[in-house]
């Protein structure tokens, strides 16, 4: 299913350079007609496939051979680890979104989005709620987002925000 992983590859190359985007309708095409169970036409997967084969062919004969009679398994192999790894940094982004951090809620993880945030300075978040009318040392502004999911908001006497305090 080499034409699945042509077409992200080609379709976003073809963005840039119209000499992709030929390429781009081909793997199209093909990964049309392998959804409803027909061959490709245009033979761009047997192409793809003869020419990754011939570039490890110069380096070692017995990988090109091995590589070449499991072509299928390890384009199924990339496609699985293409959509896992999609849908965990969808997971992880959420989770960033709604928890402020990467690893959902009630989590201390390392989260890369906001070490990224933090260094371009796009994410200033408080420690501690800096307004002594914070009262309840669990309604932080660092985990405002504990306080709304566990309705714990009312026993706070401030409404605390990421960064900043206001009065209620």
């Amino acid at each position: 299913m080499i034409c699945i992983i042509a077409l992200v590859v080609f379709a976003v190359l073809g963005i840039f350079s119209a000499a992709y985007r030929k390429l781009a309708a081909e793997a199209f095409d093909c990964v049309f007609r392998r959804i409803i169970f027909r061959p490709c036409h245009s033979g761009l997967d047997k192409r793809l496939k003869s020419e990754i084969t011939g570039k490890i062919m110069r380096r070692s004969p017995r990988l090109a051979a091995f590589t070449y009679k499991y072509f299928e398994v390890f384009s199924w192999t990339f496609i699985i680890l293409t959509v896992l790894s999609l849908v965990g940094i969808g997971i992880s982004v959420y989770n960033y979104v709604e928890y402020g951090n990467c690893n959902g809620y009630d989590s201390n993880g390392v989260c890369i989005y906001k070490e990224i945030a933090d260094a371009t300075g796009t994410f200033k978040a408080d420690t501690k709620c800096q307004n002594p009318s914070c009262q309840n040392p669990s309604c932080t502004c660092a985990n405002i987002t504990d306080c709304i999911h566990k309705n714990i908001t009312s026993q706070c006497n401030a409404t605390c925000i990421v960064g900043t305090t206001t009065e209620s």
